[in-house]
């Protein structure tokens, strides 16, 4: 609304004082104030149940994807799971879909786990990324890394 009111103030000075700079600041500084209002009533008028659905839909393909034994498919609702709260059902996913080869899954059921069980439960999986050539893995196993017989360096 602001935009909208100072948009209009500058391009009527602009006008009045014959000042094209002012003229031209003023319609941008009102169309961007016609934009957000636009957006705020598009909010409340179904953009967001429109979202929801369509997320929706989107998790329904994934994990007839993922029961088809797609790991990607797999690796990526776990990771939705994981981001709405259900954990058991991210770790779930995450579990196939690493068993299955994919090392970023290797990765996020390592950063699960260390979230869910603490760092000893997690080793397994980032050693298992990182045998498999994931690079932050692989950074958690050299001299001074989080694994390492060493420790982490100070």
């Amino acid at each position: 609304m602001l935009f909208l009111l100072f948009g209009t103030a500058l391009v009527i000075w602009g006008l009045s004082v014959d000042n094209g700079t002012l003229t031209t600041i003023g319609w941008i500084a009102w169309a961007i104030g016609i934009i957000v209002i636009w957006m705020r009533s598009a909010g409340r008028f179904g953009m967001r149940a429109l979202m929801t659905r369509r997320m929706l839909r989107d998790m329904d393909r994934l994990r007839v994807a993922a029961e088809n034994g797609d790991a990607v498919a797999m690796r990526a609702l776990g990771s939705m799971l994981k981001v709405t709260g259900d954990w058991d059902g991210a770790e779930h996913w995450l579990s196939k879909s690493a068993w299955a080869g994919d090392r970023e899954a290797m990765f996020d059921m390592g950063r699960l786990a260390d979230q869910r069980h603490g760092l000893p439960a997690a080793e397994q999986w980032f050693r298992m990324a990182s045998e498999s050539g994931h690079p932050v893995a692989r950074m958690m196993f050299v001299e001074g890394g989080l694994f390492h017989r060493d420790g982490p360096s100070s």
